[in-house]
């Protein structure tokens, strides 16, 4: 501003009676000058809820900016280049903050991650506690979207399958962090406001809807990547939450996986981020090789009809009692997506939610937003 101010000085004095014209011109260029300055000082501030799932994360702010992010993360070496991550995969460089062991680390996370490293990506369904250990690495992907300044306050709803057990969780997420996202220098304030299990942030959009009442028992089916979570409402609270792990839509892809046909096809097992590929494409072609490449829709069929027995239908067989006095039965996540799956569901009952991926984000952001209106 100052070389500005003595710009305006010298010209005032080579002309003592500038022309209204120069007036106007000089007047719109402070003012426009005075503006960006004053943008860059102001933080900006967002609440957002984030799902972090261990297929996907799913995110929802304030600014009405979703994020769909696979839930997988690779440390990039000295000789690795950070690029475009897209809109599938973010780029991190920690700078500084209190995470003191993340210093000058770079890491991607989503689809990018696998890219690097096929047989080696980290990815949250590989560890029951990957969730807690990597929640700073995904929440800065899941709010990557709506950075745009060099200063941001976010406030946060986060869902995980155990809030009880990740109750430290908010000491690994909160504080001031000195990024780089995609190449972006920034920082944000990180503030970790409500930590709730998954389904409660359904639950409260689906209340919001006006989709199921509060006295009413209400089931939420919640068919994850790695977890199936079974949780049961009513009067507006939660009754049961009961998870059942390792049979979610990642134990089907496993079964294609090592399946002989596959083997057969391969001379290896099956990659299962492929295979997810396949399916949720709805082509279901294995690869990207066109040389190499193959059907998968006859070995999907063939491998449903199992999997339905010895997940979803056992997973029934246990809440059998909840489901005979519940007035409401909802199918949640990716699961109840898959191909044949959402009309099984149907015909047992359940109602399929349109927006069952984000729609756990959604009343998150919901959460968030209370508390910062508190």
């Amino acid at each position: 501003m100052q070389r500005y101010d003595h710009g305006v000085e010298r010209a005032t004095k080579a002309s003592t009676q500038p022309t209204t014209k120069k007036k106007i011109m000089m007047t719109a260029n402070m003012k426009n000058l005075n503006s960006s300055h004053a943008e860059q000082m102001i933080p900006d501030s967002i609440s957002i809820g984030i799902d972090n799932g261990n297929g996907r994360i799913k995110a929802i702010s304030s600014k009405g900016l979703t994020a769909r992010i696979k839930s997988l993360i690779h440390y990039l070496d000295s000789e690795q280049e950070m690029t475009d991550g897209g809109n599938e995969s973010v780029f991190v460089e920690y700078v500084s903050g209190p995470r003191t062991e993340l210093w000058e680390q770079r890491f991607v996370v989503g689809q990018q991650a696998y890219q690097f490293n096929p047989t080696g990506v980290l990815s949250t369904s590989d560890d029951r506690e990957g969730k807690s250990k990597y929640a700073l690495e995904l929440t800065l992907a899941a709010i990557a979207p709506n950075i745009t300044m060099d200063y941001t306050n976010v406030a946060i709803a986060l869902s995980v399958h155990d809030a009880g057990a990740f109750c430290g969780i908010k000491n690994l997420i909160n504080g001031e962090h000195t990024i780089r996202l995609n190449g972006r220098r920034c920082k944000v304030n990180l503030q970790l406001k409500v930590v709730k299990t998954e389904g409660i942030g359904a639950y409260a959009s689906l209340l919001k809807s006006k989709k199921c009442t509060r006295q009413a028992q209400t089931v939420l089916l919640d068919i994850g990547f790695g977890t199936i979570i079974v949780s049961v409402y009513s009067s507006g609270a939660g009754k049961q939450i009961i998870p059942f792990p390792d049979m979610g839509a990642k134990s089907l892809y496993q079964r294609i996986s090592n399946i002989l046909s596959v083997r057969k096809q391969l001379k290896r097992t099956g990659d299962i981020q492929l295979i997810q590929k396949a399916i949720e494409s709805g082509n279901f072609i294995y690869g990207n090789n066109k040389i190499s490449q193959f059907s998968i829709a006859d070995i999907y069929l063939q491998e449903l009809r199992p999997w339905v027995k010895n997940s979803l239908l056992a997973v029934l067989g246990k809440i059998d009692s909840y489901l005979d006095s519940a007035e409401f039965l909802f199918a949640i996540g990716g699961g109840s997506q898959l191909p044949k799956i959402s009309q099984w569901l149907e015909k047992k009952g359940f109602e399929v939610v349109d927006d069952s991926e984000f729609i756990n984000a959604r009343g998150l952001l919901a959460l968030a937003k209370r508390e910062v209106n508190k």
